[in-house]
């Protein structure tokens, strides 16, 4: 199935929504060329999830060493990121995020399954985003490797942006890439299944 992509500056700089149920921070080691060796430079990148199911990548942004916590904060917070309901993060990106986005809360996953912190419906959901995190992370830093290494940071993030794309496109659609066509375990399917458990 052909793919429409939007070009790496306008991913990079689309605008988010206000509010999600949660949002996971990392980092992706990408293979880069330098001198003629190859390199692994670390990338940070977030995933939000929705109370419906639905899942979004926030972005992608190269280490820069200090200052890059305040920088993906600022990145979020000017893209339109105002609520939060829980956050998994290092301490320095955590911090962050709290200094400029007051509504974020450093809830954990296993704090949000406590009682009277969500409705109960949103347990199965909230299980959920720790069964599809992993999966979307591991995709990525496969066709990372297969693809690289990278000429620049230009090559890497113009990578990242269609991977991440393609990925997110396969999960919500229920679809595995090539010839499996089976329901996957990852997508809107699999997020309805996960509610209709909620205790």
């Amino acid at each position: 199935m052909p793919y429409f992509f939007w070009t790496t500056g306008d991913w990079f700089s689309a605008v988010l929504c206000c509010r999600y149920l949660f949002v996971r921070l990392d980092k992706l080691r990408m293979p880069m060329l330098r001198v003629g060796a190859v390199r692994y430079e670390e990338w940070h990148w977030a995933l939000g999830f929705f109370t419906d199911g639905q899942f979004q990548v926030l972005g992608a942004w190269p280490d820069e060493g200090e200052g890059t916590a305040q920088r993906i904060a600022k990145d979020l917070h000017d893209r339109g990121v105002e609520r939060v309901h829980a956050v998994a993060a290092e301490d320095s990106l955590l911090q962050a995020l709290e200094a400029l986005l007051p509504k974020v809360c450093s809830n954990t996953t296993a704090q949000l399954l406590e009682p009277d912190v969500l409705d109960s419906r949103m347990h199965g959901p909230v299980r959920w985003t720790e069964v599809a995190w992993p999966h979307l992370q591991g995709r990525v830093s496969r066709a990372a490797k297969r693809e690289g290494p990278f000429a620049d940071r230009g090559a890497a993030a113009d990578f990242l942006s269609k991977a991440f794309q393609r990925v997110s496109h396969d999960l919500l659609d229920d679809r595995y890439v090539g010839w499996n066509k089976r329901s996957a375990r990852f997508g809107q399917d699999a997020f309805t299944a996960y509610r209709g458990r909620a205790a």
